[in-house]
């Protein structure tokens, strides 16, 4: 096994070797350090894989790509990266890479496997190439190839119209022999894509060369949605390009897994985004038009409601006479309704009945604080509402979090006006006394005496109501300095 490995980084490149050495008894790497090493590398190119960083001091993974590509076609690619982004993959696949592998340790093991992987498709690719040319002179052998191939085959001319189709195409999109020979690629492509095949027709077209992987949405006969990963190549006569052979693989449950990956990124985006907003709003009212904004932001509508004095407020509009509001409320459970089976006695019916709909209180325990109403296009997945039921119980600790700091606040002010009106009186006691103490002076010595016994006794109690007020000041501060630390 011979892998030509082009990472500026050696740690990586020793990581990657490493992992691979435990699956390839006898690897024989080559390690491409600069421009000048691979273009020494593509002189005499015998590698069974190459495998490339995304980022090069002399330039990217797409130009060492593009470079194998134009020596040997059918050689593998897997491309090393430090980022899982999303694009970035979806980019790399699209223009060529056989598979992508993140350089983190616990994903880098499965860079032997992807590169048995990729090898095993391109051999299978090249083989099914060769085949047909070898086959071309030998009809009967041509024709069990082409039938019984499990990859879609066809041959279509120079405009895209079909002239042959294999029978796992006519299966996957339901047409006779006839009848497809009726029909061009626009007619089973999906709008959106023709522009995309026609555009690889005109390079294969101009370089004469094979085209690299594609994909491209199509439509069945009876309206199915199918996803092609499709690669063609020309068919020449005399060095002149008569007609077009393609391949083409049928990859619309990777698709679908691929799209389910991009719908819980986005939800879990939208969930970390209101999380964000519990954590940093500080006024309630901003922070549920916020939730509520961000939430319409990503479903058809959305509301929260949250209990309040005479009823329930909403944010962004008003869903006070919602019959899935009541029942969610009193029964103190999620409603769940899709398109047509909303409660006929509604009178917002007209205005969500045929979407699919998700009602959730906003509840501590069984204290119910508000709900969360959202309304979709499409039926939401079971981690989906686990994650939106999450969230609501999140909104419901905040919006107690938040009365609990309102009351907190409130405590803090009585506290401070009983501490003036606790001074005042205190001042309004003392100053009579000491009035009072004076003229006793002229009194005689036995009624001096009562008298300044009493005032001692007030004066006691006085000095206790001046240690509590000193108490109280302490416990002002500490409440005033847990309100600026907040």
């Amino acid at each position: 096994m011979k892998i030509l490995i082009a990472d500026d980084n050696p740690d990586a490149r020793d990581l990657a070797i490493r992992e691979l050495k435990k699956e390839f008894e006898e690897l024989e790497i080559r390690e491409v350090l600069c421009e000048r090493n691979l273009i020494n590398a593509l002189e005499n190119f015998d590698f069974d894989a190459v495998i490339t960083d995304y980022r090069l001091r002399w330039g990217t993974g797409f130009d060492v790509l593009r470079k194998i590509r134009d020596a040997c076609p059918y050689t593998p690619v897997i491309l090393l990266t430090f980022t899982g982004d999303e694009e970035i993959a979806v980019s790399a696949l699209k223009s060529g890479f056989d598979d992508y592998v993140l350089k983190s340790r616990e994903h880098i093991v499965r860079l032997p496997f992807a590169v048995k992987n990729a090898i095993e498709k391109r051999k299978h690719e090249r083989e099914l190439v060769r085949s047909y040319e070898r086959l071309t002179e030998s009809e009967k052998k041509y024709r069990e190839l082409w039938e019984n191939a499990n990859d879609m085959l066809y041959i279509h001319d120079l405009e895209g119209k079909f002239l042959e189709a294999n029978r796992m195409a006519l299966e996957i999109f339901g047409y006779s022999a006839n009848e497809i020979a009726e029909r061009g690629i626009n007619d089973i492509l999906d709008l959106k894509y023709q522009d995309v095949a026609m555009e690889k027709l005109k390079e294969l077209i101009s370089t004469k060369k094979p085209t690299e992987t594609f994909e491209v949405l199509c439509k069945t006969r009876d309206g199915q949605e199918v996803w092609l990963e499709v690669r063609a190549r020309p068919i020449l006569k005399n060095g002149e390009i008569v007609s077009i052979q393609g391949i083409a693989r049928n990859v619309t449950e990777r698709k679908m897994h691929e799209q389910e990956i991009e719908r819980l990124n986005r939800i879990l985006k939208l969930v970390n985004e209101i999380n964000n907003l519990i954590v940093r709003e500080r006024k309630l009212e901003d922070l549920l038009s916020g939730t509520a904004q961000l939430l319409n932001d990503h479903y058809c509508s959305a509301y929260i409601g949250v209990v309040s004095e005479g009823g329930m407020k909403f944010y962004l509009s008003d869903l006070e006479n919602s019959e899935c509001v009541r029942i969610a409320i009193s029964e103190k459970r999620y409603i769940n309704l899709r398109p047509g089976s909303h409660p006929e006695n509604c009178p917002l019916i007209e205005l969500h009945g045929e979407l699919y709909a998700l009602t959730i209180p906003m509840a501590i325990n069984s204290d119910i604080r508000g709900v969360l109403a959202i309304h979709s296009e499409r039926e939401f997945m079971e981690d989906e509402k686990e994650m939106l039921v999450v969230l609501s119980g999140d909104l419901a600790f905040a919006v107690r979090a938040h009365e609990i700091f309102e009351e907190r606040k409130k405590a803090y002010e009585q506290i401070e006006k009983n501490i003036e009106q606790f001074a005042m009186l205190i001042d309004k006691i003392r100053n009579p006394l000491t009035a009072i103490a004076l003229i006793s002076e002229k009194n005689p010595d036995e009624e001096k005496s009562k008298i300044h016994e009493n005032i001692e006794r007030i004066n006691q109690i006085l000095r206790q109501l001046d240690r509590g007020w000193a108490e109280s000041e302490l416990v002002r501060e500490f409440l005033r300095k847990s309100f600026d630390a907040e």
